[in-house]
């Protein structure tokens, strides 16, 4: 075996060793970040079934609607990402405010939404959570 031989298998040792590291590297990250999305999304998941918002009142008027809202779950809530639909219609956000004005939505604690809109048959509220609750306005 020359010289020449041994530099060679040398450089491709190192090479392959360099290569290696990079490719760890890589994939510790990417790891990383599939792990970080799965924590994300086991904890959404985990709010969404711990979360019960109950609508226990609604005035209807011609052109306002007072909805309340009761949190009888055990995850806070932001009132401000709701999402309101007067029948199968999203209400747009500078029709809607809040009563009391607040930004969290605790355990055991309700909040009225004011909605300035035409009277609504059916009411969809959708919470940040993703979920979906449904009231008929008699």
């Amino acid at each position: 075996m020359g010289f020449s031989s041994v530099v060679g298998t040398t450089v491709m040792v190192v090479a392959l060793l360099i290569c290696g590291a990079y490719l760890y590297t890589t994939m510790d990250n990417y790891y990383e970040d599939v792990n970080h999305a799965y924590s994300v999304y086991y904890e959404h998941m985990h709010n969404k079934l711990d979360e019960k918002l109950i609508i226990t009142n609604v005035i209807a008027t011609a052109t306002q609607t007072n909805i309340t809202i009761y949190n009888n779950g055990s995850v806070v809530v932001e009132p401000d990402k709701f999402t309101i639909l007067f029948d199968g219609t999203v209400v747009p956000e500078e029709n809607i405010s809040y009563y009391p004005q607040k930004k969290y939505l605790v355990p055991l604690d309700s909040i009225t939404i004011v909605v300035n809109w035409t009277r609504p048959f059916r009411i969809c509220v959708v919470s940040d959570n993703g979920n979906k609750y449904f009231y008929s306005v008699p």
